[in-house]
């Protein structure tokens, strides 16, 4: 992987200052009292105040993803029995298996879970990763703050998802054309000890729970660490579309930026004619379909990509709200992303 292929930055580039984390969970409590449709109109009204207020100041919250894992998306609705998933996204492919007697993870909860030990990993530099003495905790950490069981509540979500991914195999191949494949990859965890008691959350355990990250996994986040908000990756956490386009989007504008940069340079040295043209990057509706929807074999159904064109927008029109600097707009049959402001400035990094 030493080339680096057309509108992709170098790692270098995204190796952040761990000294720059700023630590800042902001807490918030729904009431139970609500009814289901009053609560959704709430949880809606405060999802978009909680947008807005975030793009206002100017403390960001730093995490990390795996660039691979931005590039190449989880599933985002439950596969099923199937025991493998694939997704690919130009040169780079992500397939995940199924382990020990689980199924695949799927949803927002992975996604936030994965976005919590990429941060740990860069934070620590430590394979060994400690989760907390609590649930509740370790909860309020990834940004949810409800203590609702039964069988679709947050507790019991959260414990299949965890036993889901922690117990998966990853594998990250690279196969360019004309270069030579390279592929890593392995269980996500090879050991886990959780004493977290599920029923009661908020209860002390004697002892930390705790995971040992695969190390490959490992060595992949070190290598590439992708710098985001955790405050927006929190505030988007409902919507799994909206989470891997902010990723995504992170990784996308972090490129053009610098490409933006170099461009202008080469153009105040003389060695390419001044021009106004900014970095940018087109895909059509039918390729960012196949990178995030939820089934890339109904790509070529004209109504499944329009639903998901709107609901991509809907996602971006969230995602303006905390990240103004955001410079996308739509063309015919095309989504265009622009060289702007990441939502991470590079100077924080």
């Amino acid at each position: 992987m030493t080339r680096k292929p057309p509108g992709l930055t170098r790692a270098a580039d995204l190796l952040p200052t761990i000294q720059s984390l700023q630590p800042a969970i902001r807490q918030s409590n729904e009431s139970n009292a609500l009814t289901v449709q009053g609560k959704h109109h709430y949880t809606r009204e405060k999802q978009m105040d909680s947008l807005q207020d975030i793009g206002e100041t100017q403390n960001p919250e730093m995490g990390f993803m795996s660039r691979m894992l931005t590039l190449c998306s989880l599933p985002r609705t439950d596969v099923g029995d199937r025991l493998q998933y694939k997704r690919q996204n130009g040169p780079y492919k992500l397939i995940m298996i199924a382990g020990g007697d689980n199924k695949l993870p799927y949803g927002n909860l992975p996604r936030l879970l994965l976005a919590w030990v990429c941060t740990e990993v860069v934070r620590t530099r430590e394979r060994q990763l400690t989760l907390g003495s609590s649930l509740a905790s370790f909860m309020h950490e990834l940004g949810i703050y409800s203590d609702s069981g039964g069988r679709r509540g947050d507790r019991t979500r959260l414990k299949t998802q965890i036993d889901r991914l922690f117990n998966c195999h990853i594998d990250m191949i690279y196969e360019p054309k004309g270069q030579p494949k390279a592929e890593t990859g392995g269980r996500f965890a090879p050991k886990t000890v959780l004493w977290w008691d599920y029923k009661t959350p908020e209860q002390q355990t004697l002892f930390q729970s705790w995971i040992l990250l695969g190390e490959e996994l490992f060595n992949e986040i070190i290598k590439h660490p992708v710098p985001l908000d955790m405050r927006i990756l929190k505030a988007m956490r409902r919507s799994s579309l909206g989470l891997d386009l902010y990723m995504w989007l992170s990784y996308k504008t972090f490129a053009l930026y610098r490409q933006q940069q170099r461009m202008e340079l080469d153009q105040q040295q003389g060695r390419m004619p001044r021009s106004r043209a900014r970095a940018s990057d087109r895909r059509s509706w039918t390729e960012l379909y196949i990178q995030f929807g939820s089934d890339p074999a109904l790509a070529s159904d004209k109504t499944t990509v329009q639903n998901f064109r709107k609901d991509v927008l809907r996602e971006i029109t969230k995602l303006k709200l905390c990240w103004p600097q955001l410079d996308v707009i739509t063309l015919t049959g095309r989504l265009e992303i622009r060289a702007c402001q990441p939502s991470i400035s590079p100077k924080a990094i």
